[in-house]
């Protein structure tokens, strides 16, 4: 068991758990920022939106009167002026100026604070374009405009209404498609400004004639499409504001998990030395008792097989003839067992030698065809065998050997009358042999048992074919220790193909 396949996959797991979380943690804070800074901007334009409307409610109110009309625009009385909007729409707290307009765009009548821009500043930054904007009127429909406007580095507020009359009293038929204006101003000065960030939670927020190089800000729409100004101030950012908060519990938990990390570390450490030590003892206790087993098998085979002759006496009877042949047979077969366990044995406690030099790969496909030939023969097999010319750098032994487990299976699960072809041909670096049979074939999950350790596919060809389960997993670990490739295509009821590659002479595996 490799140590690094134990640990990487929780340790894969554990860190995209934790970016995942930072990823989520940020996202969130990021959408949290901004829906708060989007209600702040609103907030703000809806603040400012609604100063100059109420100035625009208000001048509406005392231009939609019928003695406006008639004492502004039919005699223009300036003492009525300024009686009823010079002293007392001044007297209310959010009005600062009063202009009366002249359907020419002259000024007919100003009263306004004496802190404010002369009255022709601030008619010439755009309220008289405004003013003569309006129109032409319509009966019993009021006309108003209101919004911003920048004068000498201030920002002003107002709200222009053509008056109107209500129809209430009788008065001379007036044709003028334009009727004069009246317009109310209110100065926004940093004292409004800063009322309008404390009652909305707003830190900061002040009025800036220019654009700021930074931070959060909202241009203010000025008259005829000039800008009056910006808004400007620090926006809060609770998302933000919570990850700084989480740092400290943030480290402590990543503190908890890298010590909890280490823990697991060191006891998978020592449980994988555990393993791999039980694992060689295993292996070498096999790879021993195997080997102690195999001296006295060969031995037992031996005999039958001298007897079998009758070289020291005749043999009588029929069946103890027939004995003797079964001990002999059983007696090759548990070899074979053995062989194989012994040999997985090693390559498992790492004592398997290899002696690379270069092999006829032709030579060595023959070889192992005739060693199934009499078994393909049985069954009445058509065994093919097809290699193109080609150096190897490989083990002959070894490579013969895994023709050998190739073609004893591709012939033992193939039915009667059927077909195993042997193929071999230069591909990239590699000579590949491919060995193809027409036999019962396997699923993926079938495959997967066949590849393990003792592993057998249990069917009912499977069972009447005596087997230990290494031919495959032989072959994989022979392959794997002569720098070679392994492939296996198998389909239930059509076949199985399995292809190994061995390295070519004149190339170095280990570069």
């Amino acid at each position: 068991m490799s140590f690094r396949r134990l640990v990487a996959p929780v340790f894969l797991a554990v860190a995209v758990s934790i970016a995942a979380f930072m990823a989520l943690v940020v996202f969130a804070a990021s959408r949290q920022d901004a829906a708060s800074l989007d209600a702040e901007n609103q907030v703000v334009a809806q603040e400012m939106r609604a100063i100059h409307e109420a100035l625009a409610v208000l001048v509406e109110d005392n231009a939609w009167w019928d003695a406006s009309v008639e004492n502004i625009h039919i005699t223009e009385n300036i003492a009525w002026i300024d009686s009823t909007l010079g002293e007392s729409v001044m007297g209310i707290s959010q009005v600062d100026g009063v202009f009366v307009i002249r359907t020419d765009g002259t000024m007919a009548y100003a009263n306004f604070a004496t802190d404010l821009p002369a009255p022709h500043a601030i008619l010439d930054e755009g309220l008289i374009e405004v003013v003569r904007a309006m129109g032409p009127r319509e009966n019993l429909v009021p006309l108003t405009r209101s919004g911003y406007l920048q004068v000498e580095g201030r920002l002003i507020a107002f709200g222009a209404s053509m008056v109107q009359a209500t129809g209430a009293n009788k008065l001379p038929d007036i044709d003028l498609e334009r009727l004069p204006a009246i317009v109310f101003i209110s100065d926004v000065g940093a004292d409004d400004i800063e009322a309008v960030g404390k009652n909305n939670a707003l830190r900061a927020l002040t009025y800036q004639t220019e654009a700021p190089a930074g931070g959060t800000f909202q241009l203010i729409p000025g008259a005829n499409d000039r800008a009056a100004g910006y808004l400007a101030w620090t926006a809060a950012a609770p998302g933000s504001e919570m990850i700084r908060y989480l740092i400290v519990p943030a480290l402590i938990l990543l503190m908890i998990v890298a010590a909890a990390m280490t823990r697991f570390v060191r006891r998978a450490s020592r449980l994988v030395e555990e393993l791999a030590r039980a694992n060689k003892a295993k292996s070498a206790f096999l790879a021993s008792t195997s080997h102690e087993i195999r001296t006295p098998l060969n031995s037992i085979i031996g005999f039958t097989e001298l007897i079998s002759l009758e070289l020291y006496g005749k043999v009588e009877g029929q069946k103890n003839k027939e004995y003797l042949q079964l001990i002999r047979e059983s007696g090759e077969h548990l070899l074979s067992i053995i062989n194989d366990i012994l040999d997985i044995s090693k390559l498992e406690a790492e004592r398997f030698e290899i002696y690379a030099e270069r092999v006829d790969p032709r030579e060595v496909a023959r070889a192992a065809g005739k060693m199934v030939a009499t078994a393909a023969k049985e069954k009445d097999l058509n065994l093919e065998i097809d290699c193109l010319p080609g150096d190897v750098l490989s083990d002959e032994r070894i490579m013969r050997q895994v023709l050998i487990n190739l073609l004893s299976n591709a012939v033992k699960f193939t039915p009667p009358h059927g077909k195993v072809t042997v193929t071999g041909k230069i591909k990239g670096r590699f000579y590949t042999i491919a060995v193809e049979d027409s036999g019962i074939g396997m699923s993926k999950s079938e495959i997967e048992v066949a590849l393990s350790l003792f592993g057998q596919v249990h069917d009912n060809m499977t069972r009447s074919h005596k087997g230990t389960g290494l031919g495959l997993p032989l072959v994989t670990r022979f392959v794997d220790l002569l720098d070679g490739t392994f492939d296996i295509q198998s389909t239930p009821g059509v076949g199985t193909k399995v292809t190994v590659g061995f390295p070519l002479y004149d190339h170095d595996p280990h570069v």
